[in-house]
């Protein structure tokens, strides 16, 4: 369905995300959305850790690659991007195309300067 949703990640989730089971929930609730873009906010989400990201990472893309949907990271801020960004760089790097370039969004020109001096 052409559509966009967004999926409010400290609703559903929490303010500070901590396990691969918040990854699989993440993911469930992806899986149920029928929009061909899901965006993800991740306003007020002030951590994730390092087996959420992995986890959330490699479920993420292959989601994406199976059922052609577009799955957009927004406002995410420094700590949560560095997180997924190291991540991203150690995974397996079978997949190849636009595929493997993850999409960010900012509701803000803020969040996008702080995210671009953060790099």
């Amino acid at each position: 369905m052409n559509c966009t949703t967004t999926i409010s990640i400290s609703e559903l989730i929490g303010t500070s995300v901590h396990t691969r089971e918040a990854s699989n929930i993440l993911m469930e609730a992806i899986e149920k959305d029928l929009c061909d873009y899901i965006e993800l906010d991740f306003s007020n989400v002030e951590y994730v850790s390092r087996s959420f990201a992995d986890q959330f990472y490699a479920e993420k893309l292959n989601y994406a690659l199976k059922s052609k949907k577009n799955i957009i990271v927004s406002n995410a801020n420094e700590t949560v991007m560095h997180m997924l960004n190291t991540v991203s760089k150690t995974q397996n790097k079978k997949h190849s195309g636009r595929d493997m370039f993850p999409i960010y969004k900012y509701s803000s020109q803020k969040q996008l300067d702080n995210f671009l001096l953060s790099i």
